[in-house]
């Protein structure tokens, strides 16, 4: 834990961590605003799922080009914006909103889910950068790195652990609000907690855009004496010849990057199997089955929350996993959900459930911190955003899907076979995933990167591994 009382040490560091919390309580806060609502109003069940199926379109659908736009303008900016989108929104739902579940609550449900596509890799690309390094160390030294590296894993782990530890309190925090007061009292609480999420994550990334933006100025200057020289030879400058990539193509380029990296192919590969083909179809059996045992809600509300507070648990945990053989030790935590999707028909004591649950949120954010401060430490600086942007649709864009392939297994296989395929998939695929030398290691050489047309923003002494796969061929 001394590492993590270290980084809260940071202020500026420690701010962004508040900013994310506060933030998470106004995410818990729409949801429960609609459901109560619609309680309240008597909607059926189709508009509520509207609401929510608007939000997720939303974010999955703009994710990718929010990765690309990530990549061109500055991230603290971009996150401050989208927290004072959500601001506006939530006020001017409070302010015209009648109580009914109507197209207003449909727009400001879309805006939430742009933001949060705009929100979420920025976090990812903010943290580490905001990190101030030890002057104690030569930059260029091999221990430097390490350090760095520890710290930046970390990083990633407290910021997961206190999601994770909101996303526990904060629906808990907006129903007894809501429930003291109103709908709409409720969406200025969410807009105030946007609005100190917005004045914290400003002030936490002030100076790393201060040195942005000189960098920036002093090369365009650089850029504009060059060009004055070549014009003075009869030539074009350096500006004329910039190339404005289609933001499409800029978009792509995220899902790219992760495939031209061996070990986070195998990895995304491994991620849509898993969410199409287990975790979706489980997540439609589970309440289905904790209902023909003839358990009450209660038991699926305790055992949601084990798993909540085993992710809690991973994030710290995966915080700390370094070392040669990290992918090993993260794959071999992930395999413990194939453990907890296989308890519902293995057990019937609520205890032993609960303790399964836990050990399956450990693992499954353990192994998240692991992948996230892997994909920094391999993707260029100037990818971050697409590359995070596009690591978050492929764990994401395929849950739905993966719940229809539920919703029609039930119709054909029973419950418990649904369950154990699910359980045995999720084992055996990342067993598999483990004979691979860079998936055990997280760390790889891929395929030579193509132009991109981004001018490298990596520091001295930090090697492309675009450039060493082209270099060092299979490892």
């Amino acid at each position: 834990m001394r590492i993590y009382l270290e980084l809260l040490g940071h202020r500026r560091f420690a701010a962004l961590c508040f900013g994310q919390a506060v933030s998470l309580l106004g995410d818990a806060l729409f949801p429960i605003i609609v459901v109560v609502s619609a309680a309240q109003a008597g909607t059926p069940a189709e508009t509520i799922g509207a609401a929510f199926a608007a939000r997720f379109l939303a974010l999955g659908g703009v994710v990718l080009f929010s990765g690309a736009v990530l990549d061109r303008i500055d991230p603290v900016i971009a996150a401050v914006s989208a927290d004072a989108t959500r601001v506006g929104a939530l006020i001017a739902l409070a302010l015209f909103w009648d109580g009914n579940l109507d197209a207003l609550v449909l727009a400001v449900a879309v805006v939430i889910g742009l933001c949060e596509a705009v929100s979420e890799p920025a976090l990812l690309v903010i943290a580490p950068r905001i990190l101030p390094r030890n002057p104690d160390l030569n930059p260029r030294s091999a221990e430097a790195e390490a350090a760095e590296e520890s710290r930046i894993t970390a990083a990633y782990g407290l910021l997961e652990g206190m999601r994770n530890l909101s996303g526990i309190v904060g629906p808990t925090f907006a129903a007894a609000l809501i429930a003291l007061f109103s709908p709409s009292v409720g969406a200025l609480a969410a807009a105030l907690a946007f609005g100190l999420s917005a004045a914290a994550t400003r002030w936490a990334g002030g100076r790393y855009s201060a040195a942005r933006r000189a960098g920036e100025k002093a090369a365009e200057q650089k850029a504009d004496g060059q060009a004055d020289l070549k014009a003075g030879d009869g030539g074009p400058g350096d500006g004329e010849q910039e190339d404005d990539e289609p933001l499409l193509r800029s978009a792509l380029g995220g899902l790219g990057v992760l495939w031209r990296i061996r070990w986070l192919r195998y990895v995304q590969v491994l991620a849509v199997v898993h969410v199409l083909f287990a975790v979706g179809p489980w997540m439609v059996a589970l309440p289905v089955l904790i209902i023909e045992r003839e358990h009450s809600a209660t038991v699926y509300a305790l055992v949601l929350g084990s798993f909540a507070a085993g992710t809690v648990a991973g994030a710290f945990l995966g915080g700390r996993i370094r070392g040669g053989r990290r992918g090993l030790v993260a794959l071999a935590l992930l395999a413990l959900f194939g453990l907890t999707a296989l308890a519902p028909v293995l057990t019937g004591s609520v205890l032993l459930l609960m303790a399964a649950f836990v050990v399956g949120g450990v693992g499954q954010q353990a192994f998240d911190v692991v992948k996230m401060a892997g994909l920094r430490r391999e993707v260029p600086e100037r990818l971050h955003g697409r590359a995070f942007s596009a690591d978050f649709f492929f764990s994401f864009a395929s849950l739905p899907l993966g719940q229809l392939l539920g919703a029609a297994l039930l119709r054909f296989f029973e419950v418990e076979a649904i369950m154990l395929w699910a359980g045995g998939l999720v084992i055996v695929t990342t067993v598999l995933t483990m004979l691979s030398t860079d998936a055990r290691r997280f760390t790889s050489g891929p395929a030579p990167a193509a132009d991109d047309g981004v001018p490298d923003q990596r520091g001295p002494g930090r090697a492309d591994p675009a450039e060493q796969g082209e270099n060092a061929g299979t490892r």
